[in-house]
């Protein structure tokens, strides 16, 4: 039997974050600890019901059904995992998403290898974006830019958060700050463009100011694949990414029928883990769709389990992990920042424990608030 403890895990983060139709100040996750002989293995949930179609009061509702869990990981596979939860009527999937990850950690390390070694002999890197997300003023985007570019001189490719508003001006001020910089770019619009016509039009001219705009993530809103299509028609020099749209293997089937986008973005709390997110990219390769793969707002926990589904899945061809970079470290062997992508370390699992000294200290400023559930 394996044993489940949860915590309420809260970190104030150090400037609000915004995209098209939401501003956090907090993150505010569920910490799911599996403990099975000598091993722990730690998952993490960051339900945010507009995205992952849950709430943390649904998650920690769901949370009170499992006692614990009725398997052995040196013998029971991540599918029969899932196979429990159904049984269990687990129907939260940022909840199912911290367990799934905890308990891939729980198996690799009882088979002393590295998470990602369950799925591919060898790690496939590829670039990580890092983020600018929406700010009040011109002069906020430029100076996020050069902080941007400070920490991270090996940086690739920057990912820039679209409003449906005012885009173009910030572009050319992101282009110009970054001007002598080798960067690629992202864009994501959060279902910021209602009327297809104008995000084709606005899209075109930003991708004219930056140069080379690798993807754009949801250009419209989520339930509207005709006009993702649309952009996707008309759009120059770029590919157009379903985000919202994408949230488990039914709806990915429904835009790969459509034809209404060239990728997909799995992230790993919409579709409940890694076990899904793997089926999710079977089927992406065979439809034809390339992918990617993204988080919410999730701290490091979250964010190594989504670089080993990452780096283990060859039809990769970017990751957008980044929420944990600006976060103190409190959390031993988190995952690198290295040449501009996202290294797992070669430790059995995830490799990560927590650093409770930094722990106290966080709490102290009051940065952090880690508090037993269950």
């Amino acid at each position: 039997m394996i044993r489940l403890n949860s915590y309420y895990y809260g970190y104030k983060l150090l400037s609000p974050l915004t995209i098209s139709f939401h501003t956090w100040d907090f993150m505010e996750n569920l910490i799911i600890e599996l403990k099975y002989q000598n091993f722990t293995g730690l998952g993490e949930a960051a339900p945010f019901k507009l995205i992952t179609n849950d709430s943390r009061e649904e998650a920690v509702n769901d949370l009170k059904k499992i006692q614990g869990l009725d398997l052995n990981p040196e013998k029971n596979s991540p599918a029969e995992l899932h196979q429990l939860l159904d049984n269990k009527l687990i129907q939260s999937p940022s909840l199912r998403a911290a367990i799934d990850f905890a308990y891939h950690d729980l198996i690799g390390q009882a088979k002393g290898i590295p998470c990602y070694q369950l799925y591919s002999e060898h790690a496939y890197l590829v670039l990580n974006s890092v983020t600018v997300f929406i700010k009040e003023n011109i002069e906020g985007t430029i100076n996020e830019v050069k902080r941007i570019i400070s920490l991270y001189p090996e940086l690739k490719v920057m990912k820039i958060k679209l409003s449906g508003e005012d885009d173009i001006e910030r572009c050319l001020a992101i282009k110009h700050t970054t001007n002598n910089k080798n960067i690629a770019y992202t864009l994501d619009a959060n279902q910021g463009f209602d009327d297809p016509e104008k995000a084709v039009n606005t899209l075109n001219k930003i991708i004219e100011i930056l140069g080379k705009v690798i993807l754009i993530e949801q250009p419209c809103p989520k339930d509207d694949l005709q006009k993702m299509k649309h952009v996707k028609s008309n759009i120059k020099r770029s590919m157009i990414f379903a985000d919202e749209s994408a949230t488990d293997i039914r709806s990915v089937e429904r835009i790969a029928y459509e034809q209404a986008a060239d990728g997909v973005n799995i992230k790993l709390q919409k579709c409940g883990g890694i076990y899904p997110a793997k089926k999710i990219a079977e089927l992406c390769c065979k439809a034809g769709l390339k992918i990617m793969t993204g988080q919410m707002i999730e701290g490091p926990i979250a964010t190594i389990a989504s670089v080993h589904f990452a780096v283990s899945t060859q039809n990769m061809i970017i990751t957008d992990l980044d929420m944990d970079l600006d976060l103190e470290k409190h959390i031993n062997n988190s995952v690198d920042f290295k040449n501009g992508s996202r290294v797992p370390k070669n430790i059995p699992g995830f490799g990560l424990s927590f650093n409770d000294t930094k722990i106290k200290h966080l709490k102290e400023k009051g940065l952090l608030k880690l508090n037993r559930l269950y």
